[in-house]
Order: C-alpha cells, then structure tokens, then sequence
C-alpha cells in the first residue's frame, strides 16, 4: 500500500495511507510525496487522490439591492444650435483614424492568439520524434504509474528482507592460542541495486572458554550497489575468535532505516521505510 507524506508549510506530515488522507482536508495546492516521485508535488497532479480534493469556491461579493434595482435616467436630449441656425452636424474629422486604430488593435489580438494555439496546443512528439497520439500519451502515463508501483514493490521488498541481502563477515585474520586477535578486517556484502550510506556492524570477540570477551562496532560508509567494502576492526589482547553481524543499515536511495535491535511494529508492511 502507497504511503504518502505532505507539507503544512513548515513541516513534513506523514506518511499517510490513502484511507487517511480521506479524513484530511487537502486541497489542490496541498504539497504531497510518495516513494517513486523524484520531487514534491501537488496533491491535484496525483491521479489517486483527485477524488477527495476539497475545492473552496468563494461567493460574489454582496451588493445592496436597493443599488442593484436603482435606475439612472439619462439627461434629456436638447438638439444643438450651430453657428448661423444652419442644421448640420460637425464633421468628425477623428472617425476614420479611430476606426484604423481599432481595426490594428484586432488584428494583432488575432495573430497573437494564432501564435499562442500554435504553440502551446501542437502535437506531442517522442524523443525519437515520432508523433503521439492522445492515446499515447494516456499509455506512456499508465506506463510510467505502472514502473513506479514496480519500484515501489521491488524497494518495500528489499528493505523488509534486507538480511537476505547485506551481511558481513571476516579476513583471516590472527590470532594468539593464548588469547589475542589482529589484523582483523570486518567486509559487508551489498547485494542490493542501491548504495548504502552506513552500515554498523557488532564484532564479539570469543574467549576460548566461549563467553563474549568484548564487543566493538565497525562502522563502513557507502557500499557500493552489488559490491564488498572492508574496514579494520580494532585489536584485542583476549579472545581466540569472532563474530560478526548487521546492527544497523541506513541507505537514502532506499529509503531504509534499519536497526537490528528494534523490533518493529505489528502490522507495519514496510517498518523500515524513512525518509
């Protein structure tokens, strides 16, 4: 199930699950994120969530009616006296360049609405530059919604069977019959198509009686996708063996938090999932 977050304009809320969202009053402007998105967005650009959109319409500003009724009678017409009581009217010597000026002002109005529909209302291309039909579009974006649910999946599945992916064992390292070990390197296994940022790993050293002598932590930075990272262990004047095991494991393109001491939550379908 799809996990969002939003923006209250100071701070990130979240996540949230679609029924959630349901009792929230957002809007078209609402900032929203969910895992597969490469950016905030607004929450009227997500297909899913346009049914609970809330739209605040606001009302025609009230005029009195007595104003709206009111009737205003024009002044009453008197014909004008000329020069000499000759009943002709003045010539309107402005009428043709008014009449030109109006005729231009149109015209550029035309040819830039011309210009604007050409433009903005053309056919869409491929980067091949073949044609796309409307129908096509509509497929390249089911296509891109069904690729981001993939990735969305393939993640989930990752973070909640990271054990079956990232590990950590030993070189040959040395050891004193009497009790020491040296020249220990500790080397995670990322077996994941993504970089980690930080993995912890607990060494216990074994005494030869078989208690724990001591436990350190070796922490190694950005694994590579699909690749072994190592990093010296310190030393210890006790003990005849180790062992090794992931504490924890943070990742930022996988958006995983994972901590081998806390147990998650009941329920929780991706309990490792953080920002």
């Amino acid at each position: 199930m799809r996990k969002y977050f939003i923006h209250n304009g100071q701070s990130e809320l979240g996540p949230f699950d679609f029924e959630q969202l349901k009792t929230m009053q957002l809007k078209n402007e609402t900032p929203i994120w969910y895992e597969g998105l490469h950016n905030w967005t607004t929450a009227n650009n997500i297909k899913e969530l346009k049914s609970i959109l809330n739209s605040i319409v606001s009302p025609p500003k009230f005029e009195n009616f007595a104003q709206q009724n009111s009737t205003i009678n024009p002044p009453i017409f008197s014909k004008p006296v000329y020069e000499n009581n000759q009943n002709f009217a003045p010539k309107k010597k402005k009428t043709l360049r008014n009449i030109l000026i109006g005729v231009g002002v149109l015209a550029v109005l035309f040819f830039g609405l011309v210009i604007y529909a050409s433009t903005n209302s053309g056919p869409s291309y491929d980067e091949n530059g073949e044609f796309l039909s409307s129908e096509s579009v509509y497929n390249q974006d089911a296509e891109k919604d069904r690729i981001n649910a993939e990735l969305t999946e393939k993640n989930r599945s990752y973070r909640n069977n990271i054990e079956q992916y990232v590990g950590a064992n030993t070189n040959q390292y040395s050891y004193n019959e009497l009790g020491g070990i040296s020249n220990l390197d500790i080397i995670v296994t990322n077996n994941t198509e993504y970089l980690l940022n930080e993995v912890n790993v607990a060494v216990d050293y074994i005494k030869d009686s078989g208690g724990i002598y001591k436990t350190e932590i070796v922490a190694i930075y950005n694994i590579p996708a699909k690749q072994d990272k190592s990093a010296s262990a310190p030393e210890s004047d006790r003990g005849t063996s180790v062992t090794t095991k992931v504490q924890s494991i943070s990742s930022k393109k996988l958006h995983m938090c994972y901590n081998n001491y806390i147990a998650p939550k009941a329920g929780e379908i991706d309990p490792y999932f953080c920002r």
